[in-house]
C-alpha cells in the first residue's frame, strides 16, 4: 500500500509527513522541490499472536509506504506542465491532500482560505492529467491517419475522460466498465484515485472550525477528511507514553494522528490483512478487500502463484481461541479453499503450490 502526501507551498505538508513516518525533522528539506519516501510498519497485535503458536522465530508488521511528493503551485508559479508528478506519484494507490489550516495567511500573503486551497489543488491535479489525456489523444489520432481501422476504443475512452475533466470533475467519479476501468491504470491519472483531505490546523482549533466552508467542499465531492494538528503532534512525538496520554487525554484525542491518519488511508483503500507463519517468521500483510487466495499467494511470493494448488486458511481469532493449529484442525476450523476464495481479515494463509 502506497500513499502520496499532495499539498500547496506553505500547507506543512512535509511536517505532516515527518509526523506520519516518525522521520526526523531536518530544516533543510522544508520547501525542496523533491520527492521522500519511507516504509512504515503497522503494529498489529494479531502477528505477535500468531507468532506464539506456530513458534515463529521472528514477526514482520504489515507495511505501508508514504511518499511526500513536490509542492504543487498554482496559476503563474507554474506554467510549463508535464508528466513529471504522475512519473514520481503514478503508482500512489492513492493521495493524502493537505490544506492549509493555521494561521491566518497563505504562502502567498494572501488570507488564509482553505476551500480556495482545495479547489486549487483539485485543479492542478486535473490540469496535470488533463495534459497526459490530451497528449495521448493526439498521437492516437495521427496514428489513425495512416490506418484503415479508424476505430480506437481507447480514443473513445479518453475523449470521455477528457471531458470528465474539462469540466472540472474526478476521473475516480466516472462510471467504467472493466475493461475500462484496466487501460486507464496505465497512466496512472492523479484523479483517479482515493482522495483523503488532511486539514492541517492549529492545536486550538482541533476540530477544524477554521474549515467548515472546505469541510463542506470534500464532503460535495465525496471526499473524505480528517483534522490534524501537525505541530502539535511535532510536540507529542518527543514525549514518553505516559505523558502522551495525558495530553491526548487533555486535547480530546482518540490516539496520535499517525495511528489515527493510518487508520484512515486503510479505510480509505478498503484494504484488509491476513497472515503467514511459519518456524522461521510470522508476517501481515495488507491486500485490496475482495482480494481472492490466489491473488494473495502472489504477494507473498510468485512462486506460490505460478504454483498455487490451495490454500490452508485459519481465522486468526479462533487460532488465538483454540490455541493450537492441531486444535483447530480438530475443531474443523483450519479449511482447504481454491484460488477463488476470497480472503476475509485476519485470514491466516498457508498455501500449497507445485514447486
Amino acid at each position: 500500500m502506497k500513499v502520496g502526501f499532495l499539498g500547496l507551498p506553505g500547507s506543512g505538508k512535509t511536517t505532516l509527513f515527518n509526523v506520519v513516518t516518525g522521520r526526523e525533522i531536518d530544516p533543510s528539506e522544508m520547501g525542496r522541490a523533491e520527492t521522500r519516501l519511507a516504509v512504515v510498519k503497522v503494529p498489529d497485535e494479531r502477528v505477535e499472536r500468531v507468532a506464539e503458536v506456530y513458534g515463529s522465530a521472528k514477526t514482520t508488521q504489515p507495511e505501508v509506504t508514504f511518499v511526500d511528493l513536490m509542492a504543487l503551485h498554482t496559476g503563474d508559479e507554474h506554467s510549463r506542465r508535464d508528466d513529471s508528478l504522475t512519473k514520481v506519484a503514478g503508482d500512489a494507490d492513492a493521495f493524502a491532500l493537505v490544506i492549509q489550516g493555521f494561521g491566518s495567511m497563505n504562502h502567498r500573503g494572501e488570507a488564509l482560505d482553505p476551500g480556495a486551497d482545495l479547489e486549487a489543488l483539485l485543479l492542478e491535479m486535473t490540469v496535470t492529467d488533463l495534459g497526459i489525456v490530451e497528449g495521448r489523444v493526439r498521437r492516437i489520432e495521427s496514428e489513425l491517419k495512416s490506418s484503415r481501422d479508424k476505430a480506437s476504443p481507447e480514443r473513445d475512452l479518453l475523449l470521455r475522460v477528457e471531458e470528465q475533466l474539462g469540466d472540472g470533475r474526478l476521473v475516480r467519479d466516472m462510471e467504467l466498465i472493466p475493461d475500462e476501468d484496466r487501460m486507464l491504470r496505465g497512466f496512472n491519472l492523479l484523479t483517479s484515485k482515493p482522495l483523503l483531505v488532511v486539514f492541517n490546523v492549529s492545536d486550538e482549533d482541533l476540530r477544524a472550525q477554521t474549515c467548515t466552508g472546505a469541510c463542506t467542499l470534500a464532503e460535495e465531492a465525496g471526499l473524505t477528511w480528517m483534522p490534524v494538528s501537525a505541530a502539535l503532534e511535532q510536540e507529542l512525538a518527543e514525549l514518553d507514553e505516559e505523558t502522551q496520554a495525558e495530553f491526548l487525554a487533555e486535547y480530546d484525542l482518540d490516539g496520535l494522528a499517525r495511528e489515527r491518519f493510518i487508520r484512515a488511508c486503510y479505510d480509505l483503500l478498503d484494504v484488509i490483512t491476513f497472515f503467514t507463519a511459519n518456524e522461521n517468521q510470522a508476517r501481515g500483510w495488507t491486500i485490496s478487500a475482495g482480494a481472492t487466495a490466489h491473488e494473495g499467494s502472489g504477494k507473498v511470493h510468485s512462486d506460490l502463484y505460478d504454483g498455487f494448488i490451495r490454500a490452508e486458511v485459519i481465522a486468526c481469532e479462533k487460532l488465538d481461541e483454540l490455541g493450537s493449529i492441531a486444535a483447530c484442525k480438530e475443531a474443523g476450523c483450519m479449511r482447504l479453499e481454491g484460488k477463488d476464495y476470497e480472503l476475509q481479515d485476519g485470514d491466516v494463509l498457508e498455501v500449497r503450490f507445485n514447486r
